[in-house]
């Protein structure tokens, strides 16, 4: 019996990266006070759900590039001082989130490459 790879599709990482580059624009012309920084999920959800269990690391690189685009927006584009501890809140709990999905992603793809061994009783 021969086994097939499971391989993502190039496709879906262009397509992830071009949406946090998307949204690092779209981050960087709001205001502030507006948690943009939350839209970075996205980007991981989608390679951390259509990637196979076995490329975890491409969700780890997904949502490292999203955390530099959030630190840089907070450290390199800020230029306003008034609102400046709204928008470094905002942006710590968009980190923080993004990386509690990685978290759940990476555990759920470790129980998906576990053998079943349930299956393998038999049915009563």
């Amino acid at each position: 019996m021969k086994h097939s790879r499971l391989r993502t599709s190039p496709l879906l990482v262009v397509f992830a990266f071009l949406l946090s580059a998307v949204i690092f624009l779209l981050d960087l012309q709001a205001p502030a006070d507006i948690a943009t920084g939350v839209l970075y999920v996205a980007p991981v959800a989608l390679v951390a759900m259509w990637s196979p269990p076995t490329h975890a690391s491409l969700v780890v690189i997904v949502a490292a590039a999203c955390t530099v685009l959030t630190l840089a927006r907070v450290l390199v584009f800020s230029s306003d001082t008034v609102s400046s501890w709204l928008m470094l809140s905002n942006h710590f709990l968009a980190v923080g989130g993004l990386w509690s999905m990685v978290l759940l992603s990476l555990i759920r793809k470790r129980m998906e490459q576990r053998p079943q061994w349930i299956d393998l009783l038999p049915r009563l």
